[in-house]
Parts: C-alpha cells; sequence; structure tokens
C-alpha cells in the first residue's frame, strides 16, 4: 500500500458564471476577408456560446464582434455541436474608442454594423 502524496491541495477551479444572453454577432476569419452573421446566446469573460447558419463552416480561430456592446474577441473554437460553437477568448478589445488597439478592419465593421 503507497502512502497518499504530500503537498498542498489541488487548486479549486472557479468557473465563471454563464450570462445567458440574445446578441447580434459577426464572426471575422481568413485575413479578415470572410465574415458570417451570428447569434451570441451565452457570454463570460472566458468565452461565449454562439449560434452559426447550418451552411456556415468557420475555422478554429476567429473574431467575434458583440455588436450591441462593441467588443471585439480573439477567438478559438472549443467545442462544436451543430449550429453551435464555444468559443475561447484569448483577447478582448473594446472598439467604440477612435484609438482603438483592434485591427482596423475589425473596427470598420463594427462601425458598419453598428450603424445599421
Amino acid at each position: 500500500m503507497t502512502a497518499p502524496a504530500e503537498g498542498p491541495p489541488p487548486p479549486q477551479i472557479e468557473r465563471t458564471r454563464r450570462q445567458r444572453v440574445l446578441l447580434g454577432g459577426k464572426l471575422v476569419y481568413g485575413q479578415f476577408d470572410f465574415t458570417a452573421d451570428c447569434t451570441i446566446r451565452d457570454l463570460t469573460e472566458a468565452g461565449a456560446r454562439i449560434r452559426i447558419g447550418a451552411e456556415v463552416k468557420v475555422p478554429d480561430q476567429m473574431w467575434l464582434i458583440s455588436v450591441a456592446s462593441g467588443m471585439a474577441y480573439r477567438a478559438v473554437a472549443a467545442w462544436r455541436r451543430g449550429t453551435e460553437l464555444g468559443l475561447r477568448f484569448d483577447e478582448s478589445i473594446d472598439l467604440k474608442p477612435s484609438n482603438s488597439p483592434a485591427p482596423l478592419h475589425i473596427r470598420q465593421l463594427w462601425l458598419e454594423t453598428a450603424a445599421r
């Protein structure tokens, strides 16, 4: 019989509580030349659950623009189930300031979409 390992207990992992939302979004991928509309269903600081059209095929890396909040998220697909994707955010950028550090194409797309 072996003795239990000594040392500190494993850290507790706290999950960020999901905020259920229903927001319009835009996915941007490729060299900023492909876009797709989506619906943001859940949103946290760490990621989101989105719904896309059945015909839309997106790569694992993309930008998600939340049109209403003016935020852009550099994201990676964590999971896929039919028309739903779970995204993990690597970076978030506020698009509202004119000196936003977001890529120019991302901010320009948000400005055009938000103006509608």
